[in-house]
């Protein structure tokens, strides 16, 4: 009794002298998150004014779309590097390149040299997110992992609403969309002091690096594939309703700008909390329990809220929807890092990434062709929002706790994984 007595204070004297670095940590990753948000909006947002500038169409802009987020699929070569060098090197390096390559867009002399910039920005872009993840899940004590990740994934969000307040501010000012691309360099000013105070991480160090021919060595394929199927899944509700959103207000629901009460923006703001209420239940509930809560909360509030009929229904459900889908995002991290080994987990994470990649890129097709047979893209969305229930599913039957896992411990035991 008193050996395990003096064990759980050593865990807390512990737990205390490590709260300051976790905080540390989590200031240093989360403008990574933020400007992934930033960006990925930002691009749709200025399309129109970049294409007035250099005498695009919808066409040629459509092109200009596809081949710089063709950039993502970098994360296939440089994430794995993370498992070879180290996070600490390869984050320093993704900050520098998605920096320089955005920060040069602002000076694109045309169309050549705007893709070619944030093609490269988009191929740092991808890892900079993954190694975030990787980083946070490896650094902080397993009490904290749930909130921690709720809070570093919950400023994806509000990169966006930056990149949304961005571009009023550059329509409602006159100024060049080129405005928008020189804030790229304030993650640079990160990166002198993350060397400095980002530790390398206790569970890459314990590691052996692995060989050419060691690249998933210890990775158990079932949950492989288990999680490649629900980072596709997950990826395939929310991109279709970003998609099509202002198609449905506009077209279907017919509001306007005029119409849509300041309210209904609060509530929806309101809503992005789903981020830190699903935080605190992964770390209270569970992973697993809170994961199938979320993911199958938000199919079951995508089939109400996309056939609502009346305007308060529709607010409401929407709030209900983006409750739910912000509260996924940090479950599908936790299962995305805290299953594989640390040898593994940047080959792991750039997997998984080139399914979620896949997936937000079926979205739209598959909306557009259910709209037709099914009257309309609301009716569409409600049913695109099963991809969730799918995803639940995958969870409940096909993956395990992770909730108590050490991570210190760079290879899980199935034991422990209960």
């Amino acid at each position: 009794m008193g050996s395990r007595s003096s064990s759980a204070r050593k865990s807390e004297a512990h737990a205390t002298t490590s709260l300051p670095r976790e905080r540390r940590v989590i200031a240093l990753l989360a403008p990574a998150t933020f400007f992934e948000g930033y960006d990925n909006l930002i691009l749709g947002l200025a399309l129109p004014l970049i294409g007035k500038e250099f005498g695009l169409g919808p066409g040629a802009l459509g092109v200009v779309a596809s081949i710089v987020f063709g950039g993502s699929f970098g994360v296939l070569v440089l994430l794995p590097l993370a498992d070879r060098f180290g996070r600490r090197p390869l984050l320093a390096v993704t900050i520098v390149g998605y920096t320089m390559a955005t920060f040069l867009t602002a000076f694109s002399r045309g169309v050549v040299d705007f893709v070619a910039f944030q093609f490269v920005a988009r191929i740092f872009l991808g890892a900079e997110y993954a190694l975030a993840t990787i980083v946070l899940v490896e650094v902080l004590s397993r009490e904290r992992r749930g909130k921690a990740l709720a809070l570093v994934s919950s400023m994806s969000a509000f990169g966006q609403a930056g990149a949304g307040v961005g571009f009023l501010l550059v329509v409602a000012l006159g100024a060049s969309w080129r405005t928008l691309y020189l804030v790229g360099i304030l993650p640079l000013l990160l990166v002198v002091q993350a060397r400095r105070a980002l530790p390398e991480t206790a569970a890459w160090r314990a590691e052996k690096r692995p060989g050419r021919g060691d690249r998933l060595a210890g990775v158990r394929m079932p949950w492989l594939f288990a999680t490649s199927a629900v980072s596709f899944l997950f990826a395939v509700f929310p991109t279709a309703v970003t998609t099509f959103a202002s198609y449905l207000v506009l077209k279907e629901w017919r509001w306007n700008l005029h119409s849509i009460n300041p309210a209904y923006v609060v509530a929806w703001i309101l809503a992005v909390g789903g981020f830190f209420v699903a935080g605190r239940l992964l770390d209270t509930l569970g992973r697993r329990p809170t994961s199938v809560l979320f993911l199958s909360g938000a199919s079951v509030a995508g089939l109400v809220a996309f056939r609502m009929s009346s305007t308060p229904g529709r607010v409401l459900g929407l709030a209900v929807v983006i409750f739910f889908l912000t509260g996924s995002t940090p479950c599908v991290a936790a299962y995305s890092t805290e299953l594989f080994p640390a040898r593994s987990r940047g080959r792991v994470g750039a997997i998984l990434r080139t399914a979620n990649i896949a997936g937000a890129g079926a979205a739209p097709a598959l909306t557009g062709l259910l709209s037709g047979p099914l009257g309309g893209v609301g009716p569409a969305l409600s049913v695109v929002g099963l991809s969730y229930v799918a995803a639940a599913a995958v969870v409940l039957f096909a993956l395990p706790e992770t909730r108590w896992l050490d991570l210190e411990s760079p290879r899980p035991e199935p034991a422990q994984l209960s």
